[in-house]
């Protein structure tokens, strides 16, 4: 064979080689929605412990639990066991309404969320049990405390350490009341049922907000 042939081969195979695709990245791992939602959590650095699943369809259960002892943008007075679900809407709570509002009327950021409780294993409270309010109503429904999807919130520390309590503060015309009053408003935005104590009494100290099937802006 010629040294001009041979050239003439190895130059096609050299542009051959130049002209094909490169290889595709492999496609990233699929994650399923337990473990997706988990990693959204990381991702916004809430600081949580992942908790084993527990309890059977229609009874008291969390499917996926986390132990939320705080968000990304402020701690929390406690730790609440909640579904992961529940934890990343509290967070996007926190960040799209409560900070903004903080902000707006203060000009400061909420740095410690004050809640009540969240998972509680329970049915629903009635005006008929306010007796016996911890203990549920016998017979109703259970609470969404009882799956993991609720929590009730009774106050925000701000920066400065000055305290804006549900019960002492959401009445009134003061710039505490209107921070509730707009976090109360806006937080319909993010959870499908809003409790106010413009609900009923059971809720003057709290407002509850949850992620259920239900829809209810109670404010």
């Amino acid at each position: 064979m010629s040294c001009r042939l041979v050239f003439a081969v190895l130059t096609l195979a050299l542009l051959g080689a130049c002209s094909s695709p490169p290889p595709r990245p492999a496609p990233p791992p699929v994650l399923d929605p337990d473990s997706a939602c988990l990693q959204d959590l990381r991702n916004h650095h809430v600081v949580f412990e992942t908790q084993a699943p527990f309890g059977t369809a229609g009874t008291c259960s969390v499917g996926n639990p986390v132990k939320v002892s705080a968000d990304s943008q402020t701690s929390w007075n406690r730790p609440g066991l909640m579904s992961c679900s529940m934890a990343r809407t509290v967070d996007r709570f926190e960040t799209q309404v409560v900070q903004a509002a903080a902000q707006r009327i203060f000009g400061q950021k909420v740095a410690r969320l004050h809640h009540m409780g969240t998972y509680n294993c329970r049915t629903r409270r009635t005006e008929t049990t306010v007796a016996a309010a911890d203990m549920g109503s016998r017979g109703g429904r259970l609470s969404e405390h009882g799956k993991g999807q609720a929590i009730d919130v009774g106050g925000f520390e701000l920066a400065d350490g000055t305290m804006i309590s549900v019960k002492k503060d959401w009445r009134g015309a003061g710039k505490k009341s209107e921070f509730l009053q707009a976090v109360a408003r806006a937080s319909c935005e993010h959870f499908n049922v809003v409790l106010t104590p413009n609900h009923n009494r059971l809720h003057a100290d709290h407002l509850h907000l949850d992620i259920g099937p239900h829809k209810l802006c109670g404010i």
